[in-house]
């Protein structure tokens, strides 16, 4: 149930968690601290939403979920009572992060099986490996973007530094598992895999993006698990998908944090809105690492037996909608609410 269904604002949900579906991506407690923690073990529930707003935060930490475990429970009283959040985010996600932050040395690489990596698995590992490059200059250009001496941009340009050692992990233990497979790659494997495209003028929608892209990672990487492949593979792409999914919840914090502190913030809803409108319906021709390599993967992926890939295009659009408090479920939602939005802007300018 998202915020734009509930009949009056005292009431509101309270959210379960399967333990066993729980990958420990650590994004709900990202998302919604106070409410779900990771401290030992699978996720759990620590408290029902009080405010509308937490609310919101619960169904975007539900939305978020890479395996889909956080569900709704039963309904709960809103009380009005709010959380206090924290001044800065960054001492927050870090501690979040450290917490379910798992170790090169702790993967089963003696567990590697050579008869079942075949080609078609080592293609499509070596292509998720050039796309993980590109996080050497995109970490460049987030510094560079958010270079002011404002608090928010020093306290994201922080969290830069925790999303840049996480990620340059994904493609030193996807080349190992090449490695180990016999796949050498050449020699300007890494030059090539570090180019990206330029990043968007606006700040919110250059997040947005990127709560999009990790999701749909996290997808791809699950998906290759639903093919059941060899079984090194299969437990390295599991935490690639959790760290994928925290980062999103991540940047779904940041941008949060963005509208809240802007002078405009209707402006920056509808610069979320304009990313959602443009991935969605003008996909082909977004150049964002994320979508240019599951265009070559779509390919890929069936030879490793994984399903067919779909983009988890409702949750994102659910995720958006909770960012911004508008009343979006679907893909079909955003055309409509981005006129109607412009049309209110520009109403009251």
């Amino acid at each position: 149930m998202s915020a734009a269904t509930l009949s009056a604002p005292e009431q509101g949900t309270a959210f379960a968690v399967d333990a066993p579906a729980c990958v420990r991506c650590a994004g709900c407690a990202t998302v919604a601290p106070g409410h779900f923690s990771v401290r030992a073990g699978p996720a759990r529930v620590v408290r029902a939403p009080a405010t509308s707003g937490e609310q919101r935060a619960c169904e975007a930490a539900a939305a978020i979920c890479p395996t889909q475990a956080i569900t709704a429970a039963q309904p709960v009283a809103l009380t009005g009572v709010a959380e206090a959040r924290p001044g800065e985010l960054y001492p927050l996600v870090m501690d979040v992060a450290e917490g379910v932050r798992w170790k090169v040395s702790e993967l089963p690489w003696a567990s590697f099986d050579a008869a079942k990596a075949t080609a078609g698995l080592v293609a499509v590992v070596r292509e998720m490996a050039w796309s993980e490059q590109t996080t050497f200059t995109a970490t460049r250009r987030f510094l560079e973007t958010f270079a002011d001496d404002t608090p928010f941009s020093q306290d994201f340009s922080q969290w830069v530094s925790v999303w840049f050692y996480e990620e340059t992990r994904h493609p030193l233990v996807l080349l190992r598992w090449l490695a180990q497979a016999g796949d050498v790659p050449p020699a300007d494997f890494m030059a090539t895999g570090r180019e990206a495209a330029p990043f968007m003028k606006s700040l919110t929608g250059t997040l947005v993006t990127n709560i999009i892209s990790e999701m749909v990672a996290a997808e791809a990487y699950l998906g290759m698990v639903g093919g059941a492949p060899e079984p090194l593979i299969t437990r390295v792409v599991e935490r690639l998908a959790a760290d994928e999914a925290r980062h999103a919840a991540s940047f779904f914090t940041y941008a949060r944090r963005a509208i809240e502190v802007s002078a405009e913030p209707d402006r920056e809803r509808l610069d979320a809105l304009k990313v959602l409108h443009f991935w969605f319906n003008i996909s082909k021709n977004v150049s964002h690492p994320v979508n240019v390599a599951m265009k070559r993967l779509v390919t890929l992926l069936p030879a490793v037996g994984a399903p067919p890939f779909v983009p988890p295009n409702d949750r994102i659009a659910r995720v958006v909608g909770l960012l911004t408090g508008l009343p979006i479920e679907r893909p079909a939602d955003v055309p409509v609410q981005l006129v109607e939005y412009t049309r209110r802007l520009q109403a009251a300018s």
